[in-house]
C-alpha cells in the first residue's frame, strides 16, 4: 500500500498527457521548443536565482521499490543518474538530434514486459541558456510559449520544473546543470500514458528517479 501511495503521489504531481508517440524529428522539435522558452526568460544576478529557487510545491523522495518495473541505474557524468527498465536499451541518435542537443535516448524497442506492445522511450537533452535565470522564470516561460502542467517540485533534492508539451505526446522534467548554472538540462518520456494507468505509471516513476550524483565534468 505504501508502494501504490508514494507512485500515485508521482503520478499526480507529474501531470500525465495523452498518450502518443514521439517520432524522430519530433525530438528535434521538442528541443527546439524548450530552448525557445528557456531563453525568453529576463537575466538575474546568481543571488537572485539562488533565492528564488527555494519555492517548490512538492518533494519526492524516490527509492526504487516504488517502480513498476525491474530497473537499473544509469549514470551521467552532468551530475545525475536515472532509474529505467531492465528491458529497455539505449538508442542512436541523428545528426540533427545531436545538434539539437539531444545526448541520450533509450526505448523498449516497441514493446516490454511491462506495457505490453507499447513503445515508450525516455530522452535526455540540453539547452544554453542566453542568460542565468530563476525557476520561477523557467516556470513562467514555459507555460507562456504553450507548456501545459507546469509546476516547481524537489526531487531528490533537484529542483526542477515539470511541464507537458502542448501537443500531448510527451511528458518532462527541466533542471539546471550541476557545473554550469547556464545550462538547462531535460528529461523527458514518451508516451504521458494518461489513459493506461501502467504506462503513466512507467513514465512517473523514471522522472521521480531523477537522483543528483557526482558530477565528472568540469572538475
Amino acid at each position: 500500500m505504501k508502494r501504490f501511495l508514494r507512485l500515485a503521489l508521482c503520478a499526480a504531481l507529474l501531470l500525465a498527457c495523452v498518450p502518443a508517440g514521439v517520432a524522430e524529428e519530433e525530438w528535434v522539435e521538442a528541443v527546439a521548443e524548450i530552448e525557445a522558452a528557456v531563453n525568453s526568460a529576463d537575466a538575474v544576478t546568481a543571488d537572485a536565482a539562488a533565492e528564488s529557487d527555494g519555492a517548490v510545491s512538492g518533494r519526492i523522495d524516490f527509492t526504487e521499490d516504488i517502480a513498476p518495473f525491474e530497473g537499473r541505474w544509469v549514470t551521467f557524468d552532468d551530475g545525475f543518474k536515472l532509474y529505467l527498465p531492465v528491458e529497455w536499451t539505449r538508442s542512436g541518435l541523428t545528426e540533427a538530434q545531436e545538434r539539437a542537443g539531444l545526448f541520450y535516448r533509450a526505448s523498449n524497442g516497441g514493446g516490454d514486459s511491462v506495457v505490453g506492445n507499447v513503445a515508450m522511450g525516455v530522452a535526455v537533452s540540453y539547452v544554453r541558456a542566453g542568460s542565468l535565470v530563476t525557476l520561477d522564470d523557467l516556470a513562467e516561460d514555459f507555460s507562456n510559449v504553450g507548456f501545459t502542467g507546469i509546476d516547481k517540485l524537489d526531487i531528490n533534492g533537484i529542483p526542477v520544473v515539470t511541464f507537458n508539451r502542448a501537443a500531448g505526446d510527451y511528458r518532462g522534467v527541466a533542471f539546471y546543470h550541476s557545473v554550469w548554472p547556464n545550462y538547462v538540462m531535460t528529461v523527458y518520456v514518451s508516451p504521458g500514458g494518461a489513459d493506461d494507468q501502467t504506462i503513466s505509471d512507467v513514465g512517473s516513476a523514471i522522472l521521480c528517479s531523477l537522483s543528483p550524483q557526482e558530477p565528472r565534468v568540469g572538475q
